[in-house]
């Protein structure tokens, strides 16, 4: 998996106690999905587009905010953002805020950061002030709380306007019945799959079920092309891969009062059966995959397929396009990307989310509340949409009736499928911080780790998961 929107990260447990402290409501997870992308030195955005942006376009699809005198004349608003997989977004969110400044007044301008930077400077915000609106990501808006401004009628606003949002940005966005965040987007991890060795292999499409996709795992691993699924500690992948395999089975970590723990499950114990079976038809060296490796092995055509974000997908269709390199065209050509299977209990998927949030604090809440409304407009946020190539979605329902956010690319198409299954972890229950704590010590992962290897039975994998789980609702608890 590639990089996060804005700059991923981890949520160490020593960071989760540090921003407890500083937070009013300690009750969620931040965001998890982490990648490789190197630490910036923070700086100022410049005020126009990006050397890779398309000025005239984005200019013209920024939204006026008002006419006329505005009473947010002379007031400054500091944006906290990160960068763009997709450097032309950055252009025209630069546009964008070029384009508030100029109709309100308003002295507004973005410091970007990434990884470990972003981490101490929302913290910073959150203890000190200094910032009106930051980017926060996955569950955030659980951690932070009541340092957060209530957002809940631009939610309506957005509700009505494009046609409702999906559950996972009201389960991300919604703290204790009110608005805190507002998703902007989540970047889907759809299989990429190679549909020329599945041909040769005696597959002809895609597997739509889990029993589909063991019968082809096998077919491929005959073929000398095998199926890979990471199990290694991968904080992105390792979430992306393996919760939807639990959950498609029908497998829960919590109960809906997200403090009982209940993982161990005739369900549970299900998926890692399937999951025992299937590993026998990978090259066991997933166990030790991190985020980057299943790329490496995808684009060295060594497996067939794998799930991950569409930048392997868009990093070689580029390197063809902008280097001439001929070989990545070849690839670029032959794969394409697929929707999750469908399990006992249903289809669903794991994905990085990013959300808006203005803080509780900040000395300039109305021009917050402009920014949004400026960023959230379909005048913006259509072509910003189909500039990011489905690497980046936002979560309304009306979107996909919008040709204009979509890429042209057939081999994009899927995206709009997979951006309706997303789940949040600690399902049934809300955010946690006992969810993210598990994820940190990659309970889950390890557990279908443990069985497939034989370390332990599968009962016996499950019965761990489940202690571990437990040992963390106690720690935070306690």
């Amino acid at each position: 998996m590639s990089q996060q929107q804005f700059g991923p990260r981890s949520l160490s447990r020593r960071r989760f106690l540090q921003v407890s402290s500083v937070a009013i409501v300690a009750l969620g997870a931040g965001g998890l999905l982490a990648a490789c992308q190197s630490a910036a030195t923070p700086a100022a955005a410049p005020a126009g587009a990006s050397a890779t942006a398309k000025p005239a376009a984005a200019a013209a699809t920024a939204a006026p905010v008002t006419t006329g005198a505005s009473p947010l004349k002379g007031t400054k608003l500091t944006i906290i953002g990160g960068n763009s997989y997709v450097p032309a977004q950055d252009g025209e969110l630069d546009d964008l805020v070029k384009q508030l400044s100029a109709d309100t007044g308003m002295d507004a301008r973005i410091e970007r950061y990434a990884d470990a930077q972003m981490d101490a400077k929302v913290a910073a915000v959150i203890e000190s002030g200094g910032a009106d609106v930051a980017v926060l990501r996955d569950t955030d808006p659980h951690l932070y709380g009541n340092k957060l401004l209530d957002v809940t009628d631009i939610a309506n606003e957005l509700d009505t306007a494009w046609g409702g949002w999906f559950d996972v940005a009201k389960q991300a966005g919604i703290v204790y019945g009110q608005w805190k965040a507002l998703m902007l987007g989540q970047a889907p991890a759809a299989w990429n799959w190679r549909p020329d060795f599945f041909k040769s292999a005696g597959v002809t499409a895609f597997p739509d079920t889990f029993d589909d996709l063991l019968r082809a795992a096998q077919k491929m691993h005959d073929f000398g092309k095998p199926i890979g699924m990471t199990l290694g500690h991968a904080p992105g992948d390792g979430k992306s891969t393996n919760f939807p395999v639990l959950w498609a089975f029908g497998g829960k970590e919590f109960e809906a009062d997200g403090k009982t723990v209940a993982l161990n499950s005739p369900e549970t114990l299900n998926a890692v059966k399937w999951y025992t079976e299937m590993y026998k038809y990978m090259d066991p060296a997933v166990l030790g995959w991190l985020d980057p490796d299943n790329n490496q092995a995808f684009l060295t055509e060594q497996i067939s397929a794998t799930v991950n974000v569409n930048t392997i997908y868009l990093g070689a269709r580029d390197a063809a396009d902008q280097k001439g390199d001929v070989d990545k065209k070849r690839i670029a050509d032959a794969m394409d990307h697929a929707n999750w299977p469908s399990g006992p209990a249903g289809r669903f998927a794991n994905y990085n989310i990013n959300l808006w949030a203005a803080f509780a604090d900040s000395p300039n809440p109305d021009g917050a509340r402009a920014f949004m409304r400026a960023f959230f407009d379909k005048k913006f946020l259509v072509p910003w949409t189909k500039t990011g190539r489905s690497y980046f979605i936002p979560n309304f329902k009306g979107l996909d009736a919008i040709p204009e956010a979509w890429p042209d690319d057939p081999k994009l198409k899927i995206f709009r499928e997979l951006n309706k299954i997303n789940r949040l972890p600690g399902f049934a229950g809300p955010p946690s911080a006992a969810a993210t704590d598990a994820i940190n010590k990659f309970v889950l992962v390890d557990m279908f780790a443990n069985a497939v290897t034989g370390k332990m039975k599968a009962d016996e994998a499950v019965a761990w998961a489940t202690d571990q789980y437990q040992q963390s609702a106690a720690k935070v608890a306690s």
